[in-house]
């Protein structure tokens, strides 16, 4: 399912960005920026409700995901930035065969990061580590 919806997400953001930045004539950067805001505020509910269906009811949930979720995709916004400005601007390469290849690199560190904001079963793991820290505290009290 995230394949099908990463895959979807990727082609709305390659077009945004082909139409902002070949056909409005917008800046790199600009057309890249928005392309990334509109597919991934698609991306967040998609993979919120279809891919890991966790609740849409729990606001404070909802809050707390969207949060982790925005500060990944920040930094996947960032890597998708840089790549496209050496790929497109320094080295001259063709801006949508670039933008394309750089939809995959992106979407794998996306899969990833949203696997780990999304999948709660994997929750217990987190929660283990905090206890190890607090042990580790308390036995340094003594």
């Amino acid at each position: 399912m995230y394949c099908i919806f990463g895959f979807l997400a990727s082609l709305l953001n390659i077009a945004i960005f082909n139409i902002g930045h070949n056909n409005l004539h917008m800046q790199l950067w600009v057309a890249n920026t928005l392309a990334w805001f509109i597919s991934n505020t698609f991306s967040f509910f998609v993979t919120k409700v279809y891919v890991f269906r966790t609740d849409m009811k729990d606001y404070s949930k909802l809050l707390h995901e969207g949060t982790y979720f925005l500060v990944s995709r920040i930094l996947s916004l960032i890597i998708d930035d840089l790549f496209m400005i050496v790929a497109v601007l320094i080295l001259p390469w063709n801006n949508l065969i670039i933008k394309a290849i750089d939809q995959v690199i992106v979407g794998l560190f996306n899969y990833f990061s949203s696997k780990w904001i999304f999948d709660y079963n994997n929750r217990h793991l987190l929660q283990k580590l905090k206890e190890i820290r607090e042990k580790r505290k308390e036995i340094e009290k003594l």
